[in-house]
């Protein structure tokens, strides 16, 4: 927008000169100068707005009390009272000069530096007459020019590609601006000694970071809710929740069925106990380093999608995203995925400094997924294949991964990363399904037998 009214300004000043016939050298000087009082504000907001700081930052007071004296002391020129006004009001124009100078660190710093520096030359040419009047004029002309257009053209190029970037914001990028700025704290509270510049630098980039939020959170919102209710879910819900939210309208909900889908459960060895033992600050503390870090490992993988945690249970599924069936990548990835957070549990201990332990447990089969309920809605997967990993988990071993024999048959057809060394358990009871027969992996031992 200020790069719109710049061009209006000018091309206004361009059409009072051009389009007027018997317009006066006074007149079109005098209307020059109008001009710039307006016109160079205008460029200056650019500058501040394309830096992330304030006209008051740049002391553009010392620039504007200059212009606007120009025009009222205009009909004394030549004269001594012209002199002396115009000598005192260099001396507020060369402080907005050092001003600008000193942020010659910034963007189109040097750019605005020449070009004030250029009419500020051609000022004392025009002052103390060292060329004709004329040949000023068309200095003048010329300098007016070249500067609106490189102001309008370069800045506007740039705010162009920021609001480019402004309009890809989506959650992934706002965690990543979130993760600097936590950082970007850490880094000024922790320092013991920071410098001035530092300081500065540190604030300016917390800054620019905040301003790439965008104020309209619509399209990211929408984006959460796709991430919570996928498979077009999300619009389904808004349409039964606008609708009535009956019984019958919840009973009519479609769910969507997938076959050979990987289920993965874990949870704390001895949760119960720890319950009982701490507060529920340490408790929900203890929690979100795991589940943080759990978070942050399931990233590496493409094929796996986390579906909910409940108290100190953890769900993961894959890959309900697929377009064909690709059970071969899951399996390899469940199992990496599975080992790296056994590892990675027992960096995080309690107050007591004993580090934690999980199981996991994982299984593979039919499952289907929806949305139950109409109220805090979130996605759900249900089946057979789900209730074997949960039980799966609950009785494997501390610190050791359980896979079913359905997995364990697909791992005899597929390549994966790793070699793994089965424990085969027979006659495992687990609830409501009688006794099977599971296989077991140590971590440990993985580690070891790769090396």
């Amino acid at each position: 927008m200020t790069t719109i009214t710049l061009a209006l300004v000018y091309i206004k000043y361009i059409l009072n000169s051009t389009l007027s016939y018997n317009i006066t050298l006074y007149q079109h000087e005098f209307s020059r100068i109008v001009m710039w009082l307006f016109a160079t504000p205008l460029m200056l907001k650019l500058y501040c707005d394309i830096n992330s700081i304030k006209l008051r930052d740049i002391n553009i007071q010392c620039h504007i009390i200059p212009v606007a004296v120009n025009i009222f002391i205009y009909p004394y020129r030549n004269t001594t009272i012209y002199f002396y006004f115009t000598g005192c009001s260099w001396a507020s124009l060369l402080f907005f000069m050092k001003t600008f100078y000193e942020k010659r660190n910034l963007m189109f710093t040097n750019i605005f530096l020449i070009i004030w520096g250029t009419f500020m030359v051609l000022t004392i040419i025009d002052i103390f007459h060292l060329t004709d009047v004329y040949t000023v004029n068309l200095y003048y002309s010329f300098a007016d020019m070249i500067s609106k257009l490189t102001t309008c053209i370069m800045i506007d190029e740039c705010i162009e590609k920021e609001i480019i970037q402004f309009n890809n914001i989506d959650l992934q990028s706002v965690q990543f601006i979130s993760y600097m700025i936590t950082h970007l704290n850490k880094y000024k509270t922790e320092i013991i000694v920071i410098t001035p510049k530092c300081t500065a630098l540190v604030d300016s980039t917390r800054k620019g970071f905040l301003l790439k939020i965008p104020e309209d959170k619509t399209i990211l919102e929408q984006e959460l809710l796709n991430k919570i209710l996928p498979f077009g879910f999300d619009k389904e819900f808004i349409a039964s929740a606008s609708e009535s939210a009956s019984a019958s309208a919840s009973a009519s909900a479609t769910t969507k069925q997938f076959n050979m889908i990987c289920v993965l459960f874990t949870d704390i060895v001895n949760y119960t106990e720890l319950a009982q033992k701490y507060d529920d600050a340490i408790i929900f503390k203890l929690l979100n380093s795991v589940y943080i870090s759990f978070d942050k490992i399931i990233k590496k993988y493409s094929h796996l999608q986390k579906i909910e945690t409940i108290g100190d249970a953890y769900m993961v599924v894959g890959d309900i995203f697929r377009n064909t069936i690709n059970h071969n990548f899951v399996i390899n990835e469940i199992l990496l995925f599975a080992i790296d957070i056994i590892k990675e549990v027992k960096t995080i201990k309690t107050p007591d400094n004993i580090p934690l332990c999980i199981r996991v447990g994982i299984n593979i089969g039919s499952v289907s997924i929806g949305i139950l309920g109409n109220e805090l809605p979130r996605l759900c997967v249900v089946g057979h294949a789900v209730n074997m990993a949960s039980r799966l988990q609950s009785t494997a071993e501390i610190d050791t991964i359980q896979i079913s024999s359905d997995v364990y048959e697909q791992l005899e057809n597929i390549a994966i990363d790793k070699k793994y060394e089965f424990v085969i358990k027979e006659n495992v009871f687990l609830k409501n399904m009688g006794s099977v027969t599971t296989y077991n992996i140590s971590p440990i031992i993985v580690h070891r037998y790769n090396k």
